[in-house]
């Protein structure tokens, strides 16, 4: 194994030794000076980085004042939409209520799901274990809450949504006054202590503790990822080719696709807009499905597995930002019902477009690094 050292000399522990988190690797635990982070030499994957107390402290912090925050930013409208004297504001449920009340619970659940459940539970289980590890001591279930984190962090999508916020402004523009409200200063705030908070958990190195780790089955999980990408390629044609939604304006009536709501912005002179739109809900499951079909590809392949593992990290990363479309959907359909003069009605294209994202999410939950690094085919 290697470390990257700032200036002191590690410490060795005892002889206590552990296999690395994404290729199975053995590695000696040590202690680390301040600036010294483990990293494996096989994969390059990060294994530890010093437990200072005060960044323990700071990410408590955090995890708290994201607490208060997520109250807030769901007590408060986010935006007013006014339209000839008719006015509507939205908060972060508004848009579920109005997809359960067009009969779209699937699609109310997903919003629901990513933009308020998983992160309050990211936030509060981040808070139990951050400050169980601040006071050294073994809490009921503190492991169990760990893991729970790890497996909520792709699902916690306030950043997202609020892009999603940024880009119903530039489409509500074209058709009346929009009005930021206080809820937005306060997911505004809530998406940047969600980005710090896990860039500090991806920063803190792999805990060695072997309950953390779930149980690895190779061939189930390839079996399962493949049936989740095959799946996912079926039907993103469908998630393209149907219209996602349904805009109301006197005079006009437009059934608009992904690819339609994109040169609509495109026409306007938005590009900006149409450029997010293009890359987060037409490139970016692509180019996901199209990743993790070669990675199953190459599976128990020798070849290029320093790189197939950059690529894995890559498509973990940027993968939930195709959920853009779908809360652009809640917003617009939340702030869009305005009786004669507008209205926004989703469409089962949608309804594809947000079955494609969850099975690339899975998929990809599914795939493990791990199978990158073994020896034997499958």
């Amino acid at each position: 194994m290697t470390s990257e050292s700032a200036s002191n000399i590690a410490v060795p522990l005892r002889d206590q030794w552990e296999n690395c988190h994404a290729c199975d690797a053995t590695y000696r635990r040590r202690k680390l000076a301040r600036g010294e982070k483990l990293c494996c030499s096989r994969c390059g994957a990060l294994l530890a980085a010093p437990h200072v107390e005060s960044a323990r402290q700071h990410a408590l912090a955090v995890a708290l004042t994201g607490i208060v925050l997520f109250v807030l930013a769901n007590m408060f409208p986010i935006m007013t939409f006014d339209m000839m004297g008719a006015k509507q504001s939205n908060s972060i449920f508004t848009g579920v209520r109005g997809l359960l009340v067009q009969d779209y619970a699937p699609l109310a659940a997903l919003v629901f799901f990513s933009a308020i459940l998983a992160p309050a539970l990211y936030l509060l289980f981040g808070s139990y274990v951050l400050a169980a590890r601040l006071l050294g001591r073994s809490w009921p279930w503190d492991f169990q809450a760990y893991r729970a984190m790890e497996l909520l962090a792709p699902w916690n999508l306030v950043p997202v949504f609020f892009v999603a916020c940024l880009v119903a402004v530039v489409r509500l523009d074209l058709l009346g006054t929009v009005t930021w409200q206080r809820g937005a200063v306060f997911v505004v705030l809530l998406s940047i202590c969600c980005l710090i908070l896990e860039q500090i958990r991806e920063n803190a190195g792999q805990e060695s503790d072997t309950r953390l780790r779930p149980r690895f089955d190779p061939q189930v999980q390839r079996q399962r990822a493949l049936a989740l990408v095959v799946s996912g390629v079926i039907l993103y044609p469908f998630a393209n080719i149907l219209p996602v939604m349904t805009m109301t304006v006197p005079g006009d009536k437009a059934a608009l696709t992904v690819w339609g709501g994109v040169l609509e912005l495109f026409h306007v002179g938005l590009w900006p807009a149409a450029v997010i739109v293009f890359l987060a809900s037409m490139c970016v499951p692509f180019l996901k499905l199209a990743a993790l079909g070669w990675l199953l590809w190459m599976d128990g392949k020798s070849t290029l597995r320093r790189e197939r593992s950059k690529l894995f990290g890559v498509v973990e990363t940027v993968g939930t930002w195709s959920m853009v479309d779908i809360f652009l959907l809640s917003v617009l359909v939340a702030v869009g019902q305005l009786g004669s003069l507008a209205s926004v009605t989703a469409e089962p294209g949608a309804l594809f477009f947000a079955a494609v994202l969850v099975c690339t999410i899975f998929a990809a939950a599914s795939y493990s690094e791990r199978m990158i690094w073994r020896e034997e085919k499958i």
